[in-house]
């Protein structure tokens, strides 16, 4: 009889809190099956107890604090950072970011942001409290929180296959930014490796989401859209007032996207008490697992279809 062969599938992983209080039982079993190593759903019964504890305690929660997110103070950045704040919205990737909303900066409670992540990559929120000063000033805060430049990991490239293009990252951030055609210069020539006689270039960007954390401001709501674990660090190092870009919401149906991280904009903007920040460090309501570690990838390829047809 032949032997089974003995190849192990990886087993890498990273830890990771995961806020499950606030979940459906469905989204607890699925989360910690797909998601987690095999030993971990070992543990689902052992989880679901505790989660199953816990609904008491958050229906009471919900109850207590059902108009809470709608007090989330923002106020404006003190007059003596006029100057930084005037030099981040002149860079002109920040200013084509955020043209769609009118915006403003202010400081915001992180305990009654809205929000719409579900897990906190530990390892990570490690290596984000190591880089930061211990005790940040209000312009230290503003570099790590608003400014529209920071280091970020490096992104891998290999073309596969001609004109398919994957790019990969350990920072899920990494995404299409767009293709746009390009008028052509004498400098685009040296790249036409196939000859021929070029007439048009298209272009298209591979990198990170924007760098400032920002919110969106609808009505009273303010959700969090970019910046999850860099609002988890700070809290989890007692800084409860952060810097951020709000973007103000005028018309909600048009203009609020119909998800945020996986949250729909029904949940975010109608249950009277959402998910929020504080949450996370309300005692039982996370978990540690040993997530499957994973990196993110990007495809980008060119199929050109020619055809002759007619005139």
């Amino acid at each position: 009889m032949t032997k089974v062969p003995e190849i192990p599938i990886s087993t890498h992983f990273f830890e990771q809190r995961y806020l499950f209080a606030f979940a459906t039982q469905a989204e607890v079993l699925h989360h910690v099956r797909t998601q987690s190593l095999e030993e971990e759903s070992a543990r689902l019964p052992e989880i679901l107890r505790a989660w199953e504890g816990l609904r008491p305690r958050v229906e009471q929660l919900n109850e207590r604090e059902r108009d809470i997110a709608e007090s989330c103070q923002l106020v404006p950045v003190a007059d003596e950072h006029h100057e930084a704040v005037e030099a981040f919205t002149k860079d002109e990737l920040f200013q084509k970011t955020f043209a769609g909303h009118a915006i403003s900066f202010a400081v915001v409670e992180a305990d009654k942001l809205i929000a719409p992540q579900r897990t906190v990559h530990l390892g990570y929120v490690k290596r984000l409290a190591e880089s930061y000063p211990k005790s940040p000033s209000m312009r230290e805060l503003l570099d790590i929180c608003v400014s529209p430049k920071r280091m970020m990991d490096p992104i891998q490239h290999l073309e596969v296959v001609p004109n398919v293009h994957v790019f990969s990252s350990p920072n899920s951030d990494i995404r299409f930014l767009g293709a746009f055609v390009k008028k052509l210069t004498a400098d685009d020539l040296q790249y036409a490796v196939g000859g021929g006689l070029p007439a048009a270039a298209v272009i298209a960007f591979v990198g990170y989401g924007v760098a400032p954390v920002n919110v969106l401001l609808a009505g009273r709501r303010v959700v969090l859209n970019n910046g999850f674990h860099r609002v988890y660090t700070l809290r989890s190092l007692g800084i409860s007032r952060i810097p951020v870009v709000v973007q103000h919401i005028r018309n909600v149906e048009l203009e609020f996207p119909p998800a945020v991280a996986g949250l729909p904009k029904e949940y975010l903007l109608k249950v009277p008490r959402p998910v929020l920040i504080k949450d996370f460090f309300e005692p039982d309501f996370s978990i540690t697992l040993k997530a499957r570690e994973r990196i993110k990838m990007v495809a980008v390829g060119i199929s050109p279809n020619q055809h002759d047809v007619p005139a």
